[in-house]
């Protein structure tokens, strides 16, 4: 049975990815991890992307177009299918997903801790606080992924985005959370694979130098996929991905069937 980690780094824009997540363009340096330029949809917001990553549609289709549209799903999503094909999901991320994929609106006093094997997210621990740590976020997740061996698990830390939006993306304080983030990843990537899991680590948007993301400008749009699985072709690729295809690349690592609306994927597999 395939099992996978995805780990959203809620508004890292490209290039700030590979400038500081050091360990992970290490992997890719040495031909252990493949890379792929990401231009991600409109508007270059949270709760529109959060639902075109884990669904692989465009906003016009699934109506979630703004952080105020506040609604469970209704198309599929990566967790109706892992659910649909008696595979297990846990969720360590900020409460907008557990408002589109568990119960909306959130109550911090019932809804922070999931266990229902009824939920599309079986297994879940989501936080209200935008500066909740980071670190709690993966010490959290990780103490979950071992009581639980859960199939397809969701790492959503949200310090980036927040420090983003404080001080700019050119900032000290910025920058700095990328590599607090990379310091987690090089501490828990290793031991995700020992455990047989295959590994996806991307971001929802960019993020301008100003602070702001929403718009068209290539720092708000342009992100960063990584992509640890003996099902890829590693090494940087040229080709740019769209947000789109993250939903189809979920599917295809678990081995399961991509929903009916989602596009093809692009991601170049190893065919040996």
């Amino acid at each position: 049975m395939e099992k996978l980690v995805f780990v959203l780094l809620d508004g890292l824009h490209y290039e700030a990815a590979t400038e500081n997540l050091g360990y992970l363009e290490h992997l890719v340096e040495y031909n252990q991890c493949a890379k792929y330029r990401v231009k991600g949809e409109l508007p270059s917001s949270s709760r529109p992307m959060y639902e075109t990553i884990f669904t692989g549609l465009p906003v016009y289709q699934h109506g979630i177009t703004n952080n105020k549209v506040n609604r469970l799903s209704t198309k599929t999503s990566v967790f109706d299918l892992t659910q649909s094909a008696g595979l297990t999901s846990l969720a360590v991320a900020y409460y907008w997903i557990s408002e589109l994929y568990v119960k909306t609106p959130f109550d911090l006093y019932h809804d922070m801790i999931v266990d229902n094997p009824q939920s599309k997210i079986q297994k879940g621990f989501f936080y209200q606080d935008d500066l909740f740590p980071d670190s709690h976020v993966y010490g959290i997740a990780q103490s979950q992924i071992e009581k639980y061996q859960s199939d397809f698990v969701v790492i959503h830390p949200m310090k980036i985005d927040e420090y983003g939006h404080r001080y700019g993306s050119f900032s000290k304080e910025y920058k700095a959370a990328v590599l607090d983030n990379d310091k987690h990843l090089s501490t828990l990537i290793p031991l995700w694979q020992d455990m047989g899991y295959q590994i996806i680590v991307c971001a929802d948007h960019g993020m301008s130098e100003l602070g702001l993301h929403g718009g068209n400008s290539d720092i708000q749009r342009y992100t960063a996929l990584y992509i640890l699985s003996k099902k890829v072709v590693n090494g940087f690729h040229d080709k740019v991905l769209t947000s789109l295809q993250i939903a189809p690349l979920i599917c295809e690592l678990l081995g399961i069937e991509k929903g009916q609306e989602m596009t093809d994927l692009e991601v170049i597999l190893d065919e040996e």
